[in-house]
């Protein structure tokens, strides 16, 4: 009796097939995923959101209720170090304040960035990461609705414009075809 032939499946974006002496079947191997693929929490770009961390200010790109990704400290922290510090935010035209201890999980030395994951919160930390958040989610909708309003009324001139040449054409072609006569 012949056993059937097993599928192989073989993609390109993918390492090859090892095996491994527990299972005896093939698997494939798949590199540790970066921090950015173990997300857990929407995260949202910040514009007006800084960090106080030992003494020193540094922007925050942005933010989630799982971390937040800011400026590299000048102190140069690895991963596995913990920081601690205040979250300031002027989002939605209020001044907020909460502090925060994180844990170091990605270092970005391109963009010379840190990553951090929050380590468990107080509830008092927790409400103000959130009212942080929903001001900084508030300033994201009032620009996008400001810009689909700026996107609308562009559309509405651009019309507008056509129609207004158009009638200019009319009344020109007419004239012209008046003096001809």
């Amino acid at each position: 009796m012949t056993e059937a032939p097993k599928e192989v499946d073989t993609r390109p974006d993918e390492p090859a097939a090892e095996a491994t002496p527990s299972s005896g079947r093939d698997r494939r191997a798949h590199p540790r995923p970066s921090g950015r693929d173990r997300r857990v929490h929407h995260r949202r770009e910040t514009t007006r959101v800084w960090a106080q961390v030992d003494g020193g200010w540094y922007t925050v790109h942005d933010l989630s209720l799982g971390g937040l990704a800011l400026d590299r400290p000048v102190d140069n922290p690895d991963v596995g170090d913990r920081i601690d510090g205040d979250i300031h935010s002027r989002a939605a035209d209020r001044s907020l304040r909460t502090s925060f201890e994180a844990t170091i999980v990605r270092v970005d030395s391109a963009e010379n960035r840190i990553g951090v994951a929050f380590t468990p919160m107080s509830p008092e930390q927790i409400d103000g990461l959130l009212t942080v958040l929903s001001a900084v989610e508030r300033d994201f909708v009032e620009t996008r609705e400001a810009a689909l309003r700026r996107e609308a009324l562009r559309k509405r001139l651009r019309r507008l414009g056509w129609i207004a040449l158009s009638v200019v054409a009319a009344v020109g072609l007419g004239f012209a075809a008046w003096i001809m006569r």
